[in-house]
C-alpha cells in the first residue's frame, strides 16, 4: 500500500485507515506506529485525517461515513478549489504544508454539506481556507539568484533559484529542528546538541547537530546529493526504521559524511554511496600542521599524513610497501587530485577514490 503518497483526503477514503481510527487493533496500531516512524513527515496528514474522522463520527452519530458522503464532500472541495484561481497551492506546499489546512477545510465542508439549505449557500473555497492558519512557513526562490534565509534558531539557508524550503511556524520550540527541502540549498546550522537539525529531501534524511552542508534534491532528479563543508552529518533513507527511531537523539547514525565528502542517494535503488567533492579544500580548522609545499627525501607516510590532516581525507595504503618511499618535490597551486597524481607518479603507484577515501596501490620501493 503506497501510503507515503497519501494526503489527508486520501486517508479519509481508505478503509484500513478508517478501521484503525474507529476500531483499532494490535495489528493496525503496530502498522501505523511503524509507518509514522518511517515517515515522520506524514504525521500532520495522519493526525488531521484522524481528527476529521472522529469529528465526522460525532456529527453522524458514531456511524462510518459512507463512500457516497466522503466522495460528495471531496468532490465539492475539489470543485471549489478549481475555481479558486487567486489561491494557488503548488510544489512543496501541496506535499507538506496543506495537511492541516485540508483537514480544517474538510471539517468546515462537513458542517456546510449537512446544512439543509447548502445548495443555496455561497461559501467559497477561499473563505473556508481563510479560517485556517497554514501549519508551515514556506519560502520559495522565484528569482534568478540565491537568497539568504535566517531561521528562528539563527541557522541560515542559502536557497538557490527554483527551490523551496518549509518549516514549522513554531520551529524554535520543537525538540527536532525540521526543514523540508525541494531543490538546492546550502545550510549553516547553529550548533545545538540537544536539538538535532533534520532536513527531509525527497526520500533522504540529513541529520546534523551544527555544521554547514549542501543538499541538492530536485523533484525530477534520480538522486539526492549531500556534501559537507564543515562538521559532519549523517544521511539515511526514510525507510531505515532503526535510524529513524532514534532521530531525536544527539548521536549521528546512518552514513556519516565529513568535510570534503559527499553522498549520493539513488532514489530508484534506495542506496547511498560516498565520494569526495570535486574540489577538496584545505580545512579551515587545519592550522597545524600547515600544508607541505616543499620537501626533500621525505617518507611518503609523512606526506600522506600531512595531506590527511589538512584535507580531512583518509588515505589507505600498504605502509610496508610504500611508507618508506622517499620523495622530493614542491607544490604551488595544485589541487588535491593533482598533488596525489604527482606523488603517485614519483613512487610508481596509482590512486583511486572509493567510499570517500583515497586508495593508493603500487609495487613499493626497494
Amino acid at each position: 500500500m503506497g501510503y507515503y503518497h497519501f494526503e489527508v483526503t486520501d486517508f479519509l477514503e481508505d478503509r484500513y485507515f478508517k478501521s484503525w481510527v474507529f476500531t483499532p487493533s494490535r495489528e493496525s496500531c503496530e502498522f501505523w506506529d511503524n509507518f509514522l516512524l518511517t515517515h515522520p513527515e506524514k504525521a500532520e496528514a495522519i493526525t488531521s485525517a484522524k481528527l476529521v474522522l472522529l469529528g465526522m463520527r460525532t456529527e453522524m452519530e458514531a456511524d462510518f461515513p459512507t463512500d457516497g458522503q466522503v466522495t460528495a464532500m471531496l468532490d465539492e472541495i475539489q470543485s471549489r478549489k478549481n475555481t479558486a484561481s487567486r489561491f494557488p497551492m503548488r510544489g512543496l506546499w501541496v506535499r507538506l504544508g496543506a495537511s492541516l489546512s485540508a483537514a480544517a477545510v474538510v471539517l468546515l465542508a462537513i458542517s456546510w454539506l449537512r446544512q439543509p439549505d447548502r445548495h443555496d449557500s455561497h461559501v467559497s473555497y477561499e473563505e473556508l481556507l481563510s479560517a485556517v492558519e497554514a501549519p508551515l512557513t514556506e519560502q520559495t526562490n522565484t528569482t534568478t539568484a540565491p537568497i539568504l534565509l535566517t531561521l528562528p534558531d539563527s541557522s541560515t539557508i542559502l536557497l538557490q533559484p527554483k527551490s523551496s524550503v518549509s518549516y514549522r511556524k513554531d520551529f524554535a520550540r520543537h525538540a527536532l529542528r525540521e526543514v523540508y527541502l525541494s531543490g538546492e540549498a546550502f545550510f549553516t546550522v547553529t550548533k545545538n546538541r540537544r536539538r538535532p537539525f533534520v532536513v527531509y529531501s525527497n526520500e533522504l534524511v540529513t541529520k546534523v547537530l551544527g555544521t554547514s552542508f549542501l543538499v541538492k534534491a530536485f523533484e525530477d532528479a534520480r538522486q539526492v546529493e549531500v556534501s559537507v563543508k564543515t562538521g559532519k552529518v549523517s544521511v539515511f533513507p526514510r525507510t531505515d526504521t532503526e535510524v529513524c527511531e532514534g532521530i531525536a537523539q544527539p548521536e549521528l547514525a546512518g552514513t556519516i559524511i565529513t568535510p570534503n565528502q559527499k553522498a549520493f542517494f539513488s532514489r530508484e535503488q534506495v542506496q547511498i554511496r560516498k565520494e569526495l567533492v570535486d574540489s577538496p579544500e584545505i580545512l579551515a580548522s587545519a592550522v597545524l600542521p600547515a600544508p607541505l609545499l616543499k620537501f626533500q627525501d621525505m617518507p611518503v607516510s609523512e606526506l600522506f599524513g600531512n595531506i590527511e590532516q589538512t584535507y580531512g581525507i583518509d588515505i589507505v595504503y600498504d605502509d610496508r610497501l610504500l611508507g618508506q618511499c622517499l620523495l622530493t618535490a614542491s607544490f604551488t597551486t595544485e589541487s588535491l587530485y593533482e598533488k596525489m597524481d604527482l606523488i603517485c607518479k614519483g613512487i610508481e603507484a596509482n590512486f583511486e577514490v572509493m567510499d570517500g577515501r583515497m586508495i593508493v596501490s603500487g609495487r613499493g620501493c626497494n
